[in-house]
């Protein structure tokens, strides 16, 4: 998944107050948590798909999915 087909799926919708991010994090403020990772996908200069953000960007979406 690209990060333009992650913006149109992630960005613009409504969350819940919190969501758990597996056992080792939970994300409080969705909004700073979308608009830090795709930041820091934008600045990343090697294969994308290797990004600790896009990883984080793609676990959300996944969990998003499945609730």
């Amino acid at each position: 998944m690209s990060i333009e087909e992650l913006k149109q799926e992630l960005l613009g919708k409504t969350y819940p107050e919190k969501i758990v991010f597996g056992k080792h994090a939970t994300v409080v403020d969705i909004n700073k948590f979308l608009n830090t990772q795709f930041t820091s996908c934008a600045n990343w200069t090697k294969e994308i798909d290797k990004c600790p953000s896009y990883l984080r960007l793609i676990s959300f979406h996944e969990i998003i999915k499945s609730q």
